[in-house]
């Protein structure tokens, strides 16, 4: 019995100012993450799919953003036309008005799909024994959450929910996990794993308003085994963003500014054409700024978006706790590798130490 546990699309998201035949590039890119995840669930074959909220980018979304989820479902249920799809409104797709059933709720008189836009909902697969909880947002808020209870006597019982919550709780709800088969949740745009059976899928795309702290941050969703009780991340492409090392403008330098600039954006591997880029520049103030901007106007017509920030400077250097196990494990190497007569057993021996010093350390750290 496979789940496919997907959150946070915000299909509709827009960015930058920048058009793909005139839409913009970041609402056509979420939307192509969304499509390849559902191309992924072929292979996968799970027998329901859990989407966790923010579906939509706005509680009005645009026509392609409508358009775009219309696609995926339509393909999903051409390849896998037994699944199931379950879906509950986040923060971004609860209708502003109570009485207003919002646009995700369209979706609810689609085959196969059960979409639950402010109030909780029950759910029972009488064919897979399937029993599940949909909590959309207003729910999560509101105090009938609290009577969130599995179902005894299904085989499966899962719960969906949109929410910050951790292993005791929050949102205005209590998750107690050992009730539950699975817990799918959506709110955080980061992957994480509460408990075994506890998840944030994270999302498809890096649609925060600070991409770049998610740089390095694979991006996808989750599968999950309900008889082995094994979840497995699937990862999706998105478009790359890149975070660069700071550069310390040095007054006494200014013309020194410019090649460093140069040098930090040309070392991008793969060159910063059609990337999300942020170049940070410490000790800069913005009256300084004018020097480099024909240099970053240049820039800027390659990628998709170059943001410059402006940091101060640092303050004197502090030593890391690390530093002088560091140095120690340097000049012992060295001075090992000084001696007449090395071989394989001295560095060995030597390594041997400097490890057990680090493990010290680590255990030390642990709370």
């Amino acid at each position: 019995m496979i789940l496919a546990h997907l959150s946070d699309l915000h299909l509709g998201f827009r960015a930058f100012e920048r058009k793909d035949r005139g839409r913009n590039v970041r609402e056509v890119d979420v939307a192509r993450a969304f499509q390849a995840a559902i191309n992924k669930m072929r292979d996968i074959e799970p027998q329901v799919v859990l989407v966790a909220g923010d579906i939509f980018d706005r509680p009005e979304p645009t026509q392609g953003a409508m358009v775009a989820l219309a696609r995926g479902l339509a393909t999903l249920r051409e390849a896998l036309p037994d699944t199931n799809v379950l879906m509950v409104a986040g923060s971004r797709d609860t209708p502003h008005r109570p009485g207003d059933p919002g646009a995700l709720a369209t979706f609810d008189a689609f085959p196969g799909v059960e979409a639950a836009t402010a109030r909780r909902r029950v759910v029972h697969l009488p064919d897979l024994d399937f029993h599940a909880v949909l909590v959309p947002h207003r729910s999560a808020i509101s105090n009938e959450a609290e009577a969130v209870t599995p179902d005894p006597e299904a085989r499966w019982n899962v719960l969906l929910a949109y929410g910050d919550v951790t292993a005791g709780g929050g949102s205005g709800f209590v998750v107690r996990a050992d009730e539950w088969d699975y817990v799918a949740l959506g709110h955080r745009h980061s992957r994480v794993a509460v408990r075994e059976n506890v998840h944030y899928s994270g999302s498809l795309e890096r649609v925060g308003a600070a991409p770049w702290e998610e740089a390095v941050a694979e991006k996808g969703f989750l599968s999950f085994d309900l008889v082995a009780g094994v979840s497995t991340f699937h990862p999706v492409a998105g478009r790359p963003v890149v975070s660069l090392e700071p550069i310390l403008f040095e007054p006494a330098r200014k013309a020194r500014l410019r090649e460093r600039v140069r040098e930090v954006l040309e070392e991008v591997p793969g060159g910063i054409g059609g990337k999300i880029v942020r170049l940070r520049i410490q000790g800069l103030g913005p009256e300084d700024l004018d020097q480099i901007q024909k240099l970053l106007h240049d820039y800027r017509r390659q990628a998709l978006h170059l943001e410059v920030s402006l940091e101060d400077a640092p303050g004197p250097a502090e030593a890391r706790p690390d530093e002088d196990f560091a140095d120690s494990l340097s000049d012992r190497l060295a001075a090992r590798l000084g001696t007449p007569g090395l071989n394989e057993d001295v560095i060995r021996r030597a390594v041997e130490d400097a490890l057990t010093q680090a493990s010290h350390r680590v255990q030390g750290s642990v709370g």
